[in-house]
């Protein structure tokens, strides 16, 4: 096995207007990512999660509000996402899904090489783990139309998609990826 679909962070404290750091950009990309999750399936690609699930002490709330505490609803994938039968759920107390290893070994005991990444948030999460996973050697394309920013400050979002092309992340949007894979 050689690709993963890799879905950062689709989680109901982002998603869904009750979640505590709610952002309605990230809904935008639901749709997109559930047509890629069900193409991925349906060519036998392996599907991963990677998820924020923070103890209640985590670091992260230094910067942020509490946020998918660890098993919590918040903390649960979005429905229209659920994940299926072989799909593989990893959580992390960290931006970067790379941050403590485990995905990078689980990946590699895969075979998997090439990642494309989907989710939320582009300028965090998204950033974070794509860099990590181009330095572990791993190959990285970003799909443009089924990620989405929080934009804090505006452009926030644009800039940092610059800044992973520049270190070698690929980009294709949802239509071409699929066509591709049949």
């Amino acid at each position: 096995m050689e690709n993963a679909l890799v879905i950062i962070d689709m989680l109901n404290d982002f998603l869904l207007p009750s979640g505590s750091l709610y952002f309605e950009k990230g809904q935008a990309v639901v749709g997109a990512i559930a047509r890629l999750k069900a193409a991925f399936r349906g060519c036998g690609v392996q599907v991963v999660y990677g998820n924020d699930a923070h103890p209640k002490d985590s670091l992260e709330f230094s910067g942020w509000s509490p946020h998918c505490l660890a098993g919590s609803p918040g903390a649960q994938i979005v429905q229209e996402l659920s994940p299926e039968a072989g799909d593989i759920v990893l959580y992390k107390d960290a931006l970067s899904l790379f941050a403590d290893g485990v995905a990078q070994r689980i990946l590699r005991g895969l075979g998997v090489s090439h990642l494309f990444l989907v989710g939320v948030a582009t300028e965090y999460s998204m950033k974070s783990s794509a860099f990590d996973a181009l330095a572990c050697g791993l190959t990285v394309t970003m799909v443009s139309d089924a990620v989405a920013g929080v934009d804090l400050r505006e452009g926030d979002a644009e800039q940092a998609l610059e800044a992973l092309r520049d270190a070698g992340v690929r980009f294709v949007t949802t239509q071409s990826l699929i066509a591709s894979l049949h």
